[in-house]
């Protein structure tokens, strides 16, 4: 791929347009809420957004925002095909590339550019870079969001990385945050039943591609991110060992260094997520693990990648929608499923909690046994999915809306499935349901709901025809009009 590391690939967003910068705004909400603000209110497609001149911060401590906020931008990431870009050709494109990508292990190097400087001990100070107040409401600044939190599994000895937050405690501690289910809580969850301390590094503005691999569900319990991110990559990327003995990218912006023990937390958040609630404990902070930093390694004028998730859509929804789209998809698939033609999980639920899929019916019941696979296919999605005909777009949410108001009926239409496996994410659970259990895992269920939004297929012969503008008409019409749409 074209670049190596994030200050590559940012001079690529900036020679296509896709860059704004600002200056002078502060850590606390000014950053975040004007990006919130653009992703809202501005002109499509969103640009990534770099601050500068940060009040109280030396010139060149930069931070980005809105990695993967454009379609183009995703492609790019992944090394998929850039003349088409549209929402549905992104996930084929890239279940095309990641069906036959084939893992490429890391490469241990003797030194890099994240080791410019390195702080330990009195020297460390976490609070020398400009991490954001994201929300009115947070309960601190948050160092770690867009970030790769990587940890080796005591047993088997590989090694992880996936992206949970890290809030700041004081200059050399973080609190360390994963949820139920995500392999960073697994794997610490056995040191701490032992009674053993666990290292752990957090690695910021690291390679957009190991960004992607380690911030969605691409890869199984036992396959490691870097892995994966070299797949991607067509080439191994680069680490060097820490002090705690973990890998850690060579060519990062930040990482940071450090310890969990058994038994220390410290309380953390609250923090405005992702489906833009404050839906762990509401207003008050939760009981996390205690990272003691170690090190601190980072560039000359170093870029601090952050998101401000919220109210949908923001900076992580697109990225978000696509992967999970994928997976669920591929799920089908591996199951033996037929007929799917797409899968959209759509942006204003977050990527998360409204997915559709467009199916060619088959057999009988064909679109009760996609809609109950796709319901389950993650352990916190999928609350509502709606199963729609192979004419529906799944991204357009008009013509699934369109397909399930005129296509069934809602006594036959609707499915409930009760005591679905959540998390403490979830918004909809109340919060004195949460608070009866102190500690991850929280024993908490939800439901899911299953619409079908197709035709009764033992109907077929009898369907009423379709009153639309055909494809091969429109294309007749774009030739001979082109100019229809400017």
């Amino acid at each position: 791929m074209a670049f190596r590391d994030l200050r590559e690939w940012l001079k690529d967003v900036e020679a296509r347009g896709e860059l704004r910068k600002f200056s002078g705004a502060s850590w606390n909400l000014e950053m975040s809420s004007i990006t919130d603000v653009l992703q809202k209110e501005g002109k499509q497609p969103m640009p990534a957004v770099l601050f500068d001149d940060i009040p109280g911060f030396p010139k060149g401590f930069r931070t980005l925002f809105s990695l993967t906020s454009s379609t183009w931008r995703i492609a790019h990431t992944l090394g998929l095909p850039e003349d088409r870009i549209d929402r549905m050709s992104l996930v084929r494109n890239w279940r095309a590339k990641s069906s036959k990508l084939r893992p490429v292990p890391p490469v241990l190097v003797k030194s890099g550019p994240v080791q410019q400087n390195v702080d330990e001990g009195s020297r460390i100070d976490l609070l020398k870079f400009p991490s954001p107040m994201c929300h009115e409401l947070d309960g601190g600044r948050y160092i770690g969001t867009v970030c790769s939190v990587i940890q080796r599994d005591p047993d088997e000895g590989w090694v992880n990385l996936g992206t949970y937050r890290g809030m700041l405690v004081d200059r050399n501690h973080l609190a360390f945050h994963a949820v139920e289910a995500q392999h960073g809580r697994t794997i610490a969850n056995k040191y701490f039943s032992r009674g053993e301390t666990m290292p752990v590094a957090i690695a910021i503005g690291v390679d957009p591609a190991l960004y992607c691999a380690s911030s969605q569900p691409m890869v199984g319990w036992g396959v490691s991110e870097y892995d994966f991110a070299g797949g991607i990559k067509g080439e191994p990327i680069e680490v060097i060992e820490g002090v705690t003995g973990l890998p850690i990218p060579a060519t990062a912006e930040i990482v940071i260094e450090g310890v969990c023990r058994p038994g220390e937390w410290v309380d953390e958040g609250p923090f405005g997520e992702f489906h833009g609630y404050y839906a762990n404990l509401g207003r008050s902070p939760v009981k996390e693990p205690l990272i003691e930093v170690k090190a601190v390694h980072y560039r000359d004028n170093p870029i601090l990648t952050c998101s401000s998730p919220g109210v949908p859509p923001h900076d992580t929804t697109l990225m978000d929608s696509m992967l999970h789209s994928m997976a669920i998809w591929d799920k089908l698939e591996v199951l033996g499923i037929p007929g799917v033609r797409g899968v959209w999980c759509h942006e204003f639920a977050a990527g998360w909690y409204f997915n559709v899929v467009s199916i060619e019916q088959m057999y009988t019941g064909h679109s009760t046994l996609v809609g109950n696979t796709a319901a389950l296919a993650n352990s916190h999605s999928g609350r509502y999915t709606i199963v729609v005909e192979e004419d529906i777009d799944p991204s357009n949410l008009e013509q699934a809306m369109w397909a399930v108001v005129t296509r069934g009926r809602p006594h036959e239409a609707i499915h409930i499935l009760p005591r679905c496996s959540a998390t403490s994410t979830d918004p909809a659970i109340p919060v004195e349901e949460k608070r009866k259990y102190d500690v991850l895992p929280k024993p908490l269920y939800s439901s899911r709901v299953i619409i079908d939004g197709c035709r009764p297929y033992e109907g077929k012969p009898d369907w009423y025809p379709v009153a639309r503008v055909s494809p091969e008409l429109r294309s007749t019409l774009m030739e001979k009009f082109p100019d229809i749409l400017s």
